[in-house]
């Protein structure tokens, strides 16, 4: 499942387990201090988001090169963190916290685990679930009129499957980056899957924005979103050239992150 319906909006699920293991966490510290619980929840906190912007920089430094600018680099909204560095930092700056802090010792320590260990299942569910995904066999019309199978226009390849409407302002600013990658990648097969829009709209569309993709397909009905659980758009999904979904973004893409489920999907 790539994302949660909450009303009108949704929600990158990783998100919404993230959040979950914070207050996971804090409510732990706060049941395991024997003083006021709002004194603890500062230096936990501290930990938890100085951690986070460490791992972002660990990430931001691995794909330099993917950044046009520093403002790109310092958008959190492609999510992208390195996890392992995150870690890392997390436990130097609960030790740093435990010395400052030795009376609330206990609370820190069993707010970082809980927070750990609940962004730990929540995190190794999510892979599971990913895991069992492959590139189905469902049938899409393309613009030309005629059906085929999402593996057979894969002919062998990893796949960038990105799931876009044109009244979708993200789907519309990852465009040419999706365009850029389709025409320097030969050995990838990039599928841009319309939601539920009729042929005019889309041809229209791409007409106007001179978009060329080679691989454009309606999903009239739905079906690929309902399949792997995308509750909006844009959501990209990278698949290795034997089918297995390798990642999923839910959410507009960054160079970065797009160079990083290709990593992945060709490895």
């Amino acid at each position: 499942m790539l994302s949660i319906s909450i009303g009108p909006v949704s929600l990158p699920t990783i998100v919404l387990v993230l959040l979950a293991s914070v207050v996971c966490g804090l409510l732990a510290a706060k049941l395991l201090t024997r003083s006021a619980a709002s004194s603890v929840t500062d230096p936990l906190l501290l930990v938890l988001f100085a951690a986070l912007l460490f791992g972002r920089l660990v990430f931001v430094l691995r794909f330099a090169d993917s950044y046009d600018s520093v403002w790109q680099m310092l958008d959190f909204r492609d999510r992208g963190i390195d996890i392992a560095a995150t870690v890392m930092a997390a436990l130097v700056l609960l030790i740093v916290q435990l010395k400052r802090y030795p009376e609330f010792k206990r609370a820190l320590v069993g707010g970082f685990l809980s927070c750990l260990v609940c962004f730990g299942l929540g995190s190794a569910w999510l892979y599971s679930q990913q895991q069992q995904q492959v590139l189905a066999d469902i049938r899409l019309e393309t613009l030309s009129g005629y059906s085929v199978a999402l593996p057979d226009m894969a002919q062998g390849k990893p796949v960038v499957l990105n799931l876009w409407a044109s009244w979708c302002p993200p789907c519309h600013r990852e465009m040419p980056l999706l365009l850029n990658t389709a025409q320097q990648n030969a050995d990838i097969s990039v599928m841009m899957v319309n939601l539920q829009e009729n042929r005019d709209t889309v041809a229209k569309y791409l007409r106007q924005h001179q978009l060329s993709f080679g691989q454009v397909l309606l999903d009239t009905r739905g079906d690929v979103a309902r399949f792997y659980g995308a509750q909006g758009v844009p959501a990209t999904l990278f698949f290795r050239a034997d089918g297995t979904l390798s990642s999923a973004h839910f959410g507009e893409l960054s160079r970065a992150i797009l160079q990083q489920g290709i990593d992945a999907a060709t490895d």
